[in-house]
C-alpha cells in the first residue's frame, strides 16, 4: 500500500535511531563522565602527592618539636623581659639617662604614636590594627597565650649633637640596654661650627601586654626637674 513503510525501511530507521542514540549517549553522557573522571583522577593524584609531601615532613616536625622544647624556658624568659606597657614617663626618663651616660646634648624629643607590632600571633606593621577592644579584656597582670598577646612599640625621635665618640656611645647604650630598645632612623651631619655631629635618632621602645608582668613605676628621684632644659616641663604624673 502507498504511504506505508516496508519492513526493510522500518529496520533502516530503527538502525539510524539506534546509532543516533549511541552517538548522543557517547557525547552527552560518556564523554562528560570521562572528563569528570579525568579531572577527579588528577585531583586524586595531586592530593596523594600532597599527602606524601606532608608525611615526609612529619619526621622534621617531630625533630623540630624536640628542638623547640629545649628553648621553651628561653622563650618564656624573653617574653617576660618585655615591660607590660610603654609610658611617656619611663621613655623620657630613659632618654634623660641616655644624655647623662653618653654626654650628648639633646635639643628636643618627639614622642611617637604607640602601634602594635605583634597582634593575635602575627607580626604586623600596625597600620590596620586596633588594639583598644583587646586591651579592655587584658590587664597588666593577665597571663595569656602568645596568640592573644599584644606587642606594641613607640618611636621617640631625639634631636641632639655630640662628638663622634659620644654618638657611638649613645648607639651602643641604646642597643645594649637591658630595656627593650632599638635604634630607628639615624640622620646625622657634621657641624663645622661646633666640630660635632648633629641630627636625629629614632629610639624604639617595646612592650608586651598579656605577658603577666606587673607595671613598675620608674624611679625618677635623680631626674633634674624644673630646670631650663628639654626635660624642664616633664611631669612625673604624665604618661
Amino acid at each position: 500500500m502507498k504511504g506505508k513503510l516496508t519492513l526493510a525501511q522500518i529496520r533502516v530507521i530503527l538502525i539510524l535511531v539506534a546509532v543516533m542514540l549511541i552517538v548522543l549517549t557517547y557525547f552527552l553522557v560518556y564523554q562528560t563522565n570521562m572528563d569528570k573522571a579525568a579531572d577527579f583522577d588528577k585531583r586524586t593524584a595531586d592530593t596523594n602527592e600532597r599527602v606524601a609531601y606532608l608525611e615526609s615532613l612529619q619526621p622534621k616536625v617531630t625533630d623540630l618539636e624536640v628542638f623547640t622544647s629545649l628553648y621553651v624556658d628561653d622563650i618564656e624568659d624573653f617574653i617576660q623581659s618585655f615591660p607590660v606597657k610603654i609610658t611617656q614617663q619611663k621613655s623620657v626618663y630613659l632618654i634623660y639617662r641616655l644624655m647623662i651616660n653618653t654626654g650628648i646634648d639633646i635639643e628636643s624629643i618627639t614622642p611617637g604614636e604607640q602601634m602594635p607590632f605583634y597582634y593575635k600571633g602575627q607580626i604586623t606593621d600596625g597600620n590596620a590594627v586596633s588594639e583598644e577592644k583587646e586591651e579592655e579584656t587584658l590587664s597588666e597582670i593577665t597571663v595569656v597565650d602568645m596568640d592573644q598577646m599584644i606587642g606594641s612599640n613607640a618611636t621617640y625621635t631625639i634631636n641632639f649633637s655630640g662628638t663622634t665618640k659620644q654618638v657611638y656611645k649613645a648607639l651602643d647604650w641604646i642597643t645594649e640596654n637591658k630595656e627593650k630598645l632599638s635604634v630607628g632612623d639615624v640622620n646625622l651631619a657634621f657641624d663645622r661650627s661646633s666640630g660635632k655631629l648633629a641630627g636625629s635618632i629614632g629610639i624604639n621602645f617595646y612592650s608586651m601586654l598579656g605577658n603577666g608582668v606587673p607595671y613598675k613605676e620608674v624611679d625618677i628621684s635623680e631626674f633634674t626637674l624644673g630646670v631650663d632644659n628639654v626635660f624642664g616641663d616633664f611631669s612625673k604624673d604624665k604618661e
